[in-house]
């Protein structure tokens, strides 16, 4: 069987059984339900990405091994090796003068360029991204080193912007790795944009590592320092301050959503992040397209659905994705939005029985975000056991599309 037809919980038990550990052995060492576990690794039970944490520290792997990221063999037939290269060449220079073959573009070109590809991020095209930022990191640095004062830090702020554009794109696809180089170009760029704001943003980037090391606590410190920092700015109610405010709330929601499966404190302490994080959507009054961190009503409730998902709540995640209504303008602007929030309902309707909702749902997030469904793990998850529940018209297509 190849690696990208095996479900999660199969690779837990493959990893288990490489430890050599039983099941009640690791169900110990990860601090979560033999009988729960022993439903995951019989694909009986969705492998929640808290459990998939918990299973990961203990067996000290990362996560994604257990997720079968970065999905290897169906990146080479889409023809990812290239850029992926390209992104790796571009991130060998941040500090060197180099004489390039053509002058460099002007700036203000460089910097709509940048704005564009952030647009692209926004859609979750990651070949367009990991193709189109790597020139554009190449320029920026180029003219580094002939700015000083303030044009320097506009070019810095460009140049984190472009950083996190890669980094999205190289996360999501599972090279945590590689993400984490960007990430820490990222932060020297920030630090000389002279945008406490930026700084911000790599911290909340940051905490998205810890979902794939299991590191929920150091996420969630990370989350409590940055939100004392932002604080006086949001209490005065300065926009871009709530923005980055309500953000950082929604990863401090997920990530105590994830510190204990199946604890009924941490998912009661996810929903009271929650609660804070509607407090600032209310603050803010409605969707709020800012420079950094877009925030809005529409953005917190698709994560109370994720956050209910998170936890196994299931039939209350559906409850609440009912009432979720968004609107053609949302769509347009946040595909990446749309698509994870349906990936999300297809997981809920998966396990409570809606076979054919959730193929629907899946459907809905590859027209929204392609790529996005393409290579997201939990999306896999489901059309494999949408394929061995029934071979739906459609869901073979949907598999083979995904390589799984």
């Amino acid at each position: 069987m190849r690696d990208s037809d095996m479900h999660i919980g199969a690779r837990i038990a493959e990893q288990r059984r490489l430890a050599h550990l039983t099941g009640r052995g690791l169900a110990q060492r990860a601090s979560v339900s033999y009988s729960l576990l022993s439903k995951v690794e019989s694909g009986n039970r969705p492998a929640s990405p808290a459990l998939v944490a918990a299973v990961a520290r203990a067996l000290h792997i990362e996560a994604s091994t257990l997720m079968g990221q970065p999905f290897q063999d169906d990146q080479r037939d889409a023809r990812y090796e290239a850029p992926l290269a390209a992104v790796r060449a571009a991130l060998e220079n941040w500090d060197v003068a180099l004489e390039p073959q053509t002058a460099p573009r002007p700036l203000r070109e460089v910097h709509r360029d940048v704005q564009r590809m952030n647009d692209i991020r926004r859609g979750a095209d990651y070949l367009a991204v990991l193709s189109g930022t790597p020139p554009l990191i190449e320029e920026l640095v180029q003219h580094a080193h002939r700015l000083e004062g303030r044009e320097l830090e506009r070019l810095h702020r460009a140049l984190a912007f472009a950083y996190r554009c890669v980094h999205d794109a190289t996360h999501k696809l599972g090279h945590l790795d590689l993400s984490n180089i960007i990430l820490a170009r990222m932060v020297v760029s920030a630090e000389k944009s002279g945008d406490p704001y930026l700084v911000m943003l790599t911290g909340f980037l940051r905490a998205q590592s810890c979902f794939s090391t299991g590191r929920h606590d150091i996420g969630l410190r990370l989350m409590e320092q940055c939100l004392a920092d932002v604080a006086p700015a949001a209490d005065r109610g300065e926009t871009p301050a709530l923005c980055v405010q309500g953000n950082l709330r929604l990863r401090a929601t997920i990530l105590a959503a994830r510190t204990a499966p199946g604890v009924k404190a941490a998912a009661d302490a996810a929903r009271a992040h929650w609660d804070e994080a509607w407090e600032t959507a209310r603050r803010l009054g409605g969707e709020t397209t800012n420079y950094l961190l877009s925030y809005g009503p529409s953005n917190a409730l698709v994560h109370q659905v994720a956050l209910e998902v998170e936890v196994g709540e299931y039939g209350r995640a559906l409850r609440l994705a009912a009432d979720v209504h968004l609107d053609a303008g949302f769509a347009r602007r946040y595909p990446d939005r749309v698509s994870h929030h349906l990936i999300d309902i297809s997981r809920a309707q998966l396990w409570t029985g809606d076979r054919a909702g959730a193929y629907e749902s899946l459907r809905q997030a590859r027209a929204a975000a392609p790529q996005q469904v393409r290579f997201h793990p939990q999306a896999r998850d489901t059309v494999r056991a949408l394929r061995r529940a029934a071979d739906r018209e459609g869901v073979g297509a949907m598999a083979r599309w995904m390589g799984v």
